[in-house]
């Protein structure tokens, strides 16, 4: 923790989750319209995110090359938000969040690497397992921060709310994509919203901690 510290007294943490913030709307933003431009059907409720990375019309090149640098900029944020509540007081769960932030953050970055491409095979499989390693660690970290932060009197208590819904949001889109797959239907309007839902929460929940750790620093 001691190179932790002196990071984070040298460069106030927050300033990555702004950083990937800006970068995830704005490359997500764009690629969404120049997808719509040339493929007008696309919609939250029949598309995944991950489809604008194989999308028409440059779409593809912004969301993936988007999608490396948000995870590369937002890993510095996870920890530093372990490393935040960690000063509060010492606990075991704050370093598995840590840890399953760190594994999320990669996963993300292996997402824009690999596209959700139906016509390569590798790019495609890899995809998936790439996009179980970023909802998986980012659903975990959200778990064990959220419920270390209810627990703390100091701490407002909507940044658990917000920390433990996105959980619970990732959890649903998981489970629905996994019974669908199972039972060999097509995938519902629900579950599309739900991954896109929870993404947009997960972006609140970054924006709620950057205010806070810069207002109580």
């Amino acid at each position: 923790m001691e190179k932790l510290d002196y990071f984070y007294e040298k460069i106030n943490g927050y300033y990555f989750g702004i950083i990937a913030f800006l970068i995830n709307l704005f490359s997500i933003t764009i690629a969404q319209v120049l997808y719509i431009e040339a493929e007008p059907n696309f919609s939250m409720c029949s598309n995944f995110i991950s489809d604008l990375g194989a999308g028409p019309n440059r779409s593809d090149i912004f969301f993936n090359i988007g999608l490396i640098f948000t995870g590369i900029s937002i890993m510095p944020f996870f920890v530093y938000i372990g490393w935040y509540l960690q000063k509060r007081q010492t606990s075991n769960s704050i370093i598995i969040g840590m840890i399953a932030g760190l594994i999320g953050s990669i996963g993300m970055i292996l997402v824009g690497i690999f596209p959700l491409d139906p016509n390569d095979h590798f790019s495609y499989n890899m995809h998936i397992i790439s996009a179980g390693i970023l909802f998986y660690g980012v659903l975990i970290m959200l778990l064990f921060y959220g419920i270390f932060e209810y627990r703390q009197r100091e701490i407002s208590n909507i940044l658990s709310f917000l920390a433990l819904a996105t959980a619970g949001l990732y959890g649903a889109f998981i489970t629905s994509l996994i019974i669908q797959y199972l039972v060999s239907i097509p995938f519902q309007a629900y579950t599309y919203i739900l991954e896109w839902i929870g993404w947009y929460s997960a972006g609140i929940w970054v924006i709620a901690h950057v205010y806070y750790t810069h207002k109580n620093k």
